[in-house]
């Protein structure tokens, strides 16, 4: 057994050969395996650990297959129409093209690997080389896309909504319950026997306090009991017996009960009202409820800590006790919050650091406060110290809390009629692009991704292993295609660009439309058209009252050639050459016209302001009537 990750199951690592009846299968595997945690492929680092236990799953699966499919057929016999019968077996599995891949590219390893498995080697190069996508007949995709769902805004908004909600006000309840139940575990060491005074004198506090008497919520094992009396409970809490008694002390229960009515819970911890309805977000607390807010609350901290930091799973995964804590700037000024960790991929252990927001260091001070084992996201549990959150299980836990934000308030709407499958790789290509693809949005109000993304290109993203700037920098190229794309397909339809690059940019579009006779009734191959317009893509950088197609040696904006990048705080949209004003930055422009004549407006200013104003309003004029001139 061997392992890095200390927030996975002790399982995912162990590779247990016995599981294999014959012993060739057995040694060759054990070849197998060693020779892939030994040797490093053609590029990149040598497998990881998780990478080669899940190779052993898949390898068993082709085992089975062969045994029970063929009689027990060596490797060194297997043919081609054999690997074919194979790849018809994974697609009747129903599995996705994925799996298929992993699946069959064990196989493609084995012929690799053929001279270290020397008890029984594959000899056949299966189908004959082709690639795995050609085989299992997948579309190609660009090798620049992630291919990782992104989570639709509708989406992650009261996803972050809610996750915040835990943090914020429903953490305190949470712990102070887990603080009263573990109170109440203790004192059952000090009950002995049975006392029925005990049990009087506990219900007649609960007639004196207007409180009904506890009842099973439904939470838990016990579901289909909801509304019975929590016998067990009461026993406990009144210090009359450490679990159900029966005879008279739940005749004397139930008697109560019609008495007083039903409270669902029955735990004493305050439940703080939910801002938006000043009511209790929640009904009392029950002990099976605990450990059931408990899980919600670890998976809302997930949710800010994975969304709002860029960290990969297995780094957020890695976060320990006092991996939290602050820097100031070397102007002493700005206030950075920080977390440590350890890269997983890639890094291999190596300690790194990250800078985050205010909404992840809160979810950090959360999870601190939770039972927990060496990482705060390993949940302990009796009798089993392997216990964890590992990623599978954060998975289901994700969409557990998806479902259950309807019920405090923060609905998730389906997508296509279907909930949303929620995983925990989605989260850091979600802010990604967001940040690509809108810079100034917001998530719930609340979370502004231009602050977002500043905070997190400060520390570690634009230097570590695991950058989060290359993925942000591979979602800025897309979406600046994308605007370049739509921008053709206006040219064609007739909208027209002005200020001085207007025309550069017409004329650029024209060149491409007639290189590839992109006129109506003509299809043309999109890949070929992304190719011919990813240079001015490259150059593109999207603006509220223009776009600038950036060379520095014609830019206004900068004194001096030689940069990448525009000084876009000083930029001269309507004079740079560089400079595109199109029909969809006229209603910027039309407001800078409203907010320049209500300056004019002011009463008291001199001469000199009045004049200056009055030239600009004319330059803005000039390039809205010039905006209209090109499209009439």
């Amino acid at each position: 057994m061997a392992g890095f990750a200390g927030n996975r199951y002790a399982s995912e690592f162990l590779i247990d050969f016995k599981s294999l009846d014959h012993p060739v299968r057995r040694e060759a595997a054990r070849e197998f395996l060693f020779w892939r945690l030994n040797t490093r492929p053609g590029r990149g680092p040598l497998p990881s650990i998780s990478t080669v236990a899940a190779e052993w799953w898949n390898l068993r699966c082709f085992f089975r297959f062969l045994d029970t499919e063929h009689g027990g057929l060596r490797l060194d016999a297997v043919t081609q129409p054999v690997l074919d019968a194979y790849l018809v077996h994974c697609r009747g599995e129903g599995l996705v093209t994925s799996s298929i891949r992993h699946r069959l590219q064990v196989i493609s390893r084995l012929h690799l690997a053929a001279q270290a498995v020397v008890t029984d080697a594959l000899l056949i190069n299966p189908w004959n080389g082709r690639p795995l996508t050609r085989v299992i007949g997948i579309e190609p995709t660009s090798k620049h896309e992630n291919e990782t769902p992104r989570i639709p805004p509708n989406v992650i908004a009261p996803l972050v909504q809610a996750a915040l909600f835990y943090v914020r006000i429903a953490a305190k309840d949470i712990i102070n319950a887990r603080t009263e139940l573990t109170e109440l575990e203790a004192s059952i060491e000090d009950i002995h026997g049975l006392s029925l005074n005990r049990l009087e004198h506990y219900l007649h506090g609960l007639a004196d306090d207007g409180r009904g008497v506890p009842v099973l919520d439904g939470v838990g094992r016990l579901v289909h009991l909801a509304g019975s009396p929590a016998y067990t409970y009461v026993m406990r809490k009144s210090g009359a017996g450490r679990g159900v008694a029966g005879g008279v002390y739940d005749e004397r229960i139930d008697r109560a009960l019609e008495l007083l009515g039903p409270e669902p819970g029955g735990m004493d911890t305050p439940v703080t009202p939910h801002p938006e309805t000043g009511l209790p977000w929640r009904g009392r607390f029950s002990p099976a409820a605990v450990p059931h807010e408990e899980r919600l609350l670890r998976t809302a901290c997930y949710v800010l800590i994975a969304y709002l930091s860029g960290m990969r799973d297995s780094e957020v995964k890695e976060l320990r006790d006092d991996c939290h804590f602050t820097e100031r700037s070397a102007d002493g000024v700005i206030v950075r919050h920080k977390v440590r960790s350890q890269l997983v991929k890639g890094g291999r252990g190596t300690a790194e650091s990250w800078v985050v927001i205010g909404p992840v260091a809160e979810a950090i001070d959360v999870l601190q406060q939770l039972p927990h084992r060496d990482a705060l996201f390993c949940r302990p549990v009796t009798r089993d110290r392997y216990s964890t959150v590992s990623a599978n299980r954060m998975n289901e836990n994700l969409n557990k809390f998806r479902a259950h934000c309807t019920h405090i308030g923060f609905p998730v709407p389906d997508v296509d009629g279907e909930p949303w499958n929620l995983t925990t790789r989605q989260f850091r290509r979600t802010v990604a692009w967001h940040i690509a693809h809108r810079p100034y949005g917001t998530v719930a109000g609340m979370i502004q991704y231009k602050h977002l993304s500043v905070a997190m290109f400060e520390g570690y993203a634009g230097t570590s292993a695991s950058g989060f700037r290359a993925e942000v920098a591979a979602e800025e190229a897309m979406a600046r295609l994308a605007d370049v794309v739509e921008r053709y397909e206006d040219f064609k339809a007739g909208v027209r660009s002005s200020a001085p690059g207007g025309t550069r940019t017409d004329n650029e579009f024209a060149r491409v439309q007639e290189e590839l006779q992109d006129f109506p009734g003509r299809v043309v191959d999109e890949r070929r058209l992304h190719a011919m317009l990813r240079t001015s893509a490259n150059t593109l950088h999207v603006g509220t009252l223009n776009d600038c197609y950036y060379q520095p040696e014609t830019a206004l904006c900068r004194t001096a050639g030689g940069a990448d990048q525009p000084m876009l705080n000083n930029c001269r949209p309507d004079r740079c050459g560089n400079s595109t004003i199109a029909i969809r930055h006229r209603p910027g422009w039309e407001a800078a016209r409203g907010d320049t004549e209500r300056a004019l407006a002011f009463v008291g200013l001199s001469d000199l302001q009045r004049t200056a104003l009055r030239q600009h309003l004319n330059d803005i004029n000039k390039v809205i009537e010039g905006v209209d001139h090109a499209n009439n």
